[in-house]
């Protein structure tokens, strides 16, 4: 596939980005795409591998490897090179149903375990498959399919995230009249309230929704299962349910202090802040000359690190309780590499700062408040990681200033609160499930079933849970 010397002949390039300065004055997406010729020469470098591990959809020592949607990558990358765009877009739509969401921030397991990426830089596949989705939508080459046979069976699924989108067009493709209900005022889940503008637009999502509506999918929002429609009456409504409504329990901040008035959990602050921006309203959380602190170290708290940026914060300081990863990658291929990297965010604040914000094997011992109750200032530590646990290091303990502190540290599962509405029994935040099935009618997909992981994780769940349910009802 590709040109048989391509990956021997072209080196890989990366779209380039407007200067930080420019784009951080709103909060567009700020990737420049490729012209036809470049991105024609950065497919070449598909190198024609005996095995392609980059669609292999395994684990290596529990951890995914390669894409979990099984991308024919080989395929649509020749084409691309050949310039048979619209060919190349039908072998991508085989396998990925929202090739839009996971082009724009999948975290790429597949390039990762690229064999060019062995000895020389992996092929851009994310950019490829951006490339093509956009094109086809440009080109009008995607159109809503009008003409499915009805089975007669009617499946509810309550959550409109990656998850709970994929398993809804799934089973609406084969036949099932099926209803989405989301709790929010916008359609999406984390897509929409979870994940930055800049780094995912809302037309984007927007875009979609329109076109699984026009495929036959209700979608109803503002309702909250348990509250605003009983379970008696979905079940009694509906052959099968789904839930896939993701992970609503935040790890918790338990430092002395954390009380204070001006902490904020990350979901709370990138969901307000982009109603704020889609409504053209005021910010509800405004961060501007306020000193900005950030606990944890992954993709949502560097999201974080770019809204606050964006919000003109006098500083931001980023917490990672883990150890400073090494400069040179330290596992062998194919897994995903273990190097320090900066993405977005990070970058963006470490230019406008003049410094590395990130401070490694540091956590908050204390949260100092003023008078009246407010953040005035953190007592932070450095901490080691041994025999299972983190263990203070002796004077090591120092202030920083805070007016804002943003909890990023990840998930622990679904709410009781949520589980008990839902009148699912559950383990830890869990529901308790025998792989997709909670019971004869009733399944669980995406981050509510598997804990906290990765867009193209839950789109990939959405769509094996959908095959479970076809499966039951197909003729014998």
């Amino acid at each position: 596939m590709g040109k048989p010397t391509g990956f021997i002949e072209y080196k890989r390039q990366n779209k380039k980005e407007l200067d930080v300065a420019i784009r951080i004055k709103n909060f567009n997406d700020f990737h420049i795409p490729f012209d036809l010729d470049t991105q024609r020469i950065q497919a070449s470098r598909c190198m024609n591998c005996g095995v392609p591990f980059c669609q292999s959809a395994m684990k290596v020592n529990n951890k995914n490897v390669g894409c979990p949607l099984s991308n024919l990558i080989p395929e649509w990358n020749h084409l691309i090179y050949l310039g048979l765009y619209e060919e190349a877009y039908k072998r991508l739509e085989k396998t990925a149903p929202f090739p839009e969401f996971t082009g724009n921030v999948c975290p790429a397991l597949c390039e990762a375990c690229c064999s060019c990426s062995i000895n020389d830089e992996a092929v851009g596949v994310r950019a490829n498959e951006l490339f093509l989705i956009e094109e086809a939508f440009k080109n009008g080459w995607i159109k809503p399919n009008k003409n499915i046979k009805r089975n007669g069976k009617k499946v509810a699924v309550i959550g409109s995230g990656p998850a709970g989108l994929s398993c809804a067009k799934k089973l609406n493709n084969e036949g099932f009249s099926v209803t989405v209900y989301e709790k929010s005022d916008r359609f999406g889940g984390l897509l929409m309230y979870g994940i930055p503008n800049m780094k995912l637009e809302k037309d984007v999502i927007e875009r979609r929704i329109k076109l699984l509506k026009e495929e036959g999918i209700i979608f109803i929002k503002n309702t909250k299962i348990g509250t605003d429609l009983s379970m008696d009456k979905l079940l009694s409504g509906n052959d099968e349910v789904v839930f896939a409504c993701g992970t609503s329990l935040p790890r918790p901040l338990t430092c002395t202090g954390c009380d204070a008035k001006g902490i904020l959990y990350a979901v709370d602050f990138l969901k307000e802040t982009t109603k704020n921006l889609l409504e053209a309203k005021d910010f509800t959380y405004n961060l501007k000359d306020k000193n900005v602190v950030i606990i944890g170290g992954g993709d949502t708290a560097n999201d974080c690190c770019g809204t606050s940026v964006r919000m003109e914060a006098k500083s931001v300081l980023e917490l990672e309780i883990t150890k400073e990863p090494p400069l040179e990658n330290t596992l062998p291929w194919p897994n995903y590499p273990n190097k320090k990297k900066t993405d977005y965010g990070v970058f963006e604040c470490n230019t406008i700062y003049g410094k590395d914000i990130r401070r490694y094997s540091t956590t908050i011992d204390e949260v100092i408040k003023d008078l009246d109750g407010n953040i005035k200032s953190l007592i932070i530590k450095k901490v080691n990681f041994e025999a299972g646990k983190f263990v203070d290091i002796p004077n090591t303990k120092e202030e920083v200033p805070c007016d804002c502190l943003i909890i990023a540290m990840g998930f622990l599962g679904t709410k009781d609160e949520d589980l008990s509405s839902y009148n699912l029994k559950s383990n830890r935040n869990r529901v308790i499930l025998d792989n997709f099935r909670y019971n004869d009618k009733i399944s669980v997909c995406g981050d509510m079933k598997n804990g906290q992981s990765l867009v193209v994780v839950a789109i990939n769940d959405g769509i094996e849970c959908a095959n479970q349910i076809i499966k039951k009802y197909e003729v014998k």
